[in-house]
């Protein structure tokens, strides 16, 4: 009886670390990466930046679409520079060609950048 109750609990553990790792995937994958929205807080450069396409990514999750947003990050005071972002949006207000967003994005690495 003790072996089995010990052989489910190690089961039930190993199901719930499986779903935490499959779960951080999942958010680095739709945007939702809590580290990296962290860090880029944090660490990162904030500033403007100008939708210039909308492509949907036939992807939807909770019945969100998954989007890519081809963006012109527009850094005061330097070059401007074009970005891309893959995330998952609200289907009653998916972003549009020529929308404003808010950014922050790695000045040492322009393609590690998230959307506020």
């Amino acid at each position: 009886m003790h072996y089995k109750f010990l052989l489910s609990l190690a089961v039930i553990v190993s199901l719930a670390v499986s779903c935490g790792v499959i779960e951080k995937q999942v958010n680095k994958y739709t945007g939702h990466d809590e580290e990296k929205i962290a860090r880029l807080k944090k660490e990162g450069r904030k500033c403007e930046a100008e939708i210039l396409k909308v492509e949907d990514m036939n992807i939807t999750i909770n019945k969100n679409p998954m989007v890519r947003l081809y963006l012109e990050v527009m850094p005061p005071g330097e070059p401007s520079f074009d970005a891309q972002v893959e995330m998952v949006v609200s289907r009653v207000n998916v972003p549009r060609t020529g929308d404003n967003v808010t950014v922050y994005y790695n000045p040492k690495d322009k393609t590690d950048i998230i959307v506020e």
